[in-house]
């Protein structure tokens, strides 16, 4: 009788099963070593929520899409596991130059494998590797014994400063500029297509044409130039030779995201709102899934095509991506009241003005519109004078910061900054800053902000003047961490010292091991961020 007691109370007796992250990688292994990839990676993805700082199961989610082709979102967290242990787990960069290699990106296949050598030459993956170099070297038509980034720095940087001059306004120079880059890299496209677009800001259409025709002389295929070509066209009111090239694009399947962005972006632009939703659909599975730039125009492709709930729900992800963003909630808003009829610019990531939305015959004056901006240029002065303004912790220069905030004439950008500064000052003061005749009450300091302007600070602090290249490379850097969410500046020296190092090549040598040196990081991390700020530059080359 005892016994059948005691059984009974073990059996009564309830255990507690725990679904955490090592559950969840030991499921994912299981379905990985029976070749089922998919549910492999549902699960090794469920570990990482639970545990998303656990190399090994970064590495191992990472594998798993690299095998179902998912390289660019396995690439991302390869260098999520990179930037978190440094030169510690160098397999990283084997996998990431197989996966550099499959997309064709042979330049960063190139450096990633002979990173991995460098960290560990008597590696597992060494023979691999060097086999790895063997087909790129047979691909490319090149051997390298230095690592790539020496000459591909030098154009970017030549790209940078004609990018810089049409962002100034100077546009004759910007013109001399990519004129020589032309000259000298004669298959250099992206230089073709910000030639052609000096020109059209320019007023001198004939010439924008020309320098377009030219890259498709020389290589017909070039989807930034088609694409370029078809805008200029229709903002030219030139329909018929526009409507034509759209139906040629209509034909073009391209496999590289950049490539499906690029089209994307065109067709919502120009209306073509089925074709826009099916090139932006195909971004899902890609890292473009995180920018909700492309998340908005899927979102505004779907009420153009009759699909409201659709459309509510991936601006909902809009949102979830840009906690602090305007222009989801706005469309929100006017979809819900059935107010918004969706036209061409409204694929740009900003609340629309009251005559973005002209009927085609006025784009040519939408166009001139776009050259004003450009010439505005970047508030570098402005932002030089908040930066010291932080530093004055009184009454005047909370006075001074609370006027700048207030006036209309002052770009968004540097009058959140002068909000922030206030809010660091004073935390339990709301600040309203003046934008688009409304006032905007801003309750809480960015943290990314905050953190942006400390960067800016270990940059002074180590010698470089705040000059108009530093703060070009350090606004890119808050525009590429407020878009993506990604927390770029956490790692302070060494976002700061990829900053120096980018605006030093600007103005003569710098090498990245003397700044990594002087910054106190790992030659392996500054590498990686400035990859990713060059990357951002050049998102729409």
């Amino acid at each position: 009788m005892q016994k059948q007691e005691r059984a009974s109370e073990a059996s009564g007796r309830v255990l507690p099963f725990i679904q955490d992250g090592d559950y969840f990688f030991e499921k994912g292994i299981k379905a990985y070593n029976r070749r089922d990839l998919y549910t492999a990676k549902k699960m090794f993805e469920r570990a990482v929520t639970f545990q998303p700082e656990e190399p090994s199961f970064l590495c191992q989610l990472a594998s798993t899409l690299a095998e179902i082709g998912e390289y660019e979102e396995s690439n991302r967290h390869l260098l999520n596991v990179l930037e978190q242990s440094g030169s510690d787990l160098s397999e990283c960069h084997f996998f990431l130059a197989n996966n550099f290699a499959h997309l064709g990106m042979y330049s960063d296949a190139e450096e990633h494998a002979l990173l991995y050598i460098q960290h560990d030459p008597d590696g597992e993956f060494v023979d691999d590797t060097q086999e790895l170099l063997d087909l790129i070297s047979l691909e490319t038509g090149n051997r390298s014994t230095n690592l790539p980034l020496s000459t591909e720095e030098e154009l970017i940087k030549l790209h940078d400063e004609a990018r810089q001059s049409i962002e100034r306004g100077d546009l004759p120079l910007a013109q001399q500029q990519l004129r020589d880059i032309i000259k000298n890299h004669p298959k250099f496209w992206a230089a073709y297509n910000n030639l052609a677009l000096t020109h059209f800001y320019k007023s001198e259409f004939d010439e924008a044409m020309d320098v377009l025709q030219d890259v498709l002389d020389k290589n017909p295929g070039n989807l930034n130039a088609l694409c370029n070509l078809a805008i200029f066209l229709f903002h030219l009111g030139m329909d018929e030779p526009g409507g034509k090239l759209v139906e040629r694009l209509k034909m073009v399947h391209p496999m590289h995201p950049e490539h499906r962005y690029k089209l994307g972006n065109t067709f919502g632009l120009l209306e073509e709102h089925t074709y826009a939703n099916k090139w932006l659909q195909t971004l899902r599975k890609s890292s473009f899934v995180y920018d909700p730039v492309t998340t908005h125009m899927l979102a505004v492709s779907y009420y153009a095509l009759g699909q409201k709930e659709l459309s509510l729900k991936t601006w909902k992800k809009v949102k979830d991506l840009d906690p602090e963003g305007r222009v989801a909630p706005f469309y929100m808003e006017k979809a819900i009241k059935d107010e918004l009829t969706v036209a061409g610019g409204d694929y740009q990531y900003r609340i629309p003005t009251s005559n973005q939305n002209k009927p085609k015959k006025d784009r040519q004056i939408k166009a001139m519109a776009h050259i004003q901006q450009v010439r505005k240029g970047l508030e570098k002065n402005k932002i030089t004078h908040l930066f010291l303004l932080r530093g004055n912790k009184n009454e005047e220069a909370y006075e001074t910061l609370r006027d700048f905030c207030m006036r209309k004439e002052e770009s968004l950008f540097v009058k959140e900054i002068a909000a922030n500064i206030m809010l660091e000052y004073r935390p339990e003061l709301p600040v309203k800053l003046a934008h688009d005749d409304e006032l905007i009450e801003v309750g809480m300091p960015s943290e990314m902000i905050s953190q942006a302007l400390d960067v800016l600070y270990t940059v002074k602090e180590n010698g470089a003047s705040l000059d108009e290249h530093v703060l070009f490379y350090w606004s890119e850097a808050v525009k590429f961490a407020d878009l993506t969410g990604e927390r770029i500046f956490d790692n302070e020296k060494a976002i700061a010292a990829a900053i120096d190092h980018l605006a030093r090549k600007q103005k003569g040598r710098s090498t990245q091991k003397a700044v990594a040196e002087q910054y106190e990081v790992s030659v392996s991390v500054l590498s990686l961020r400035i990859k990713k700020l060059i990357g951002w530059v050049n998102r729409n080359v």
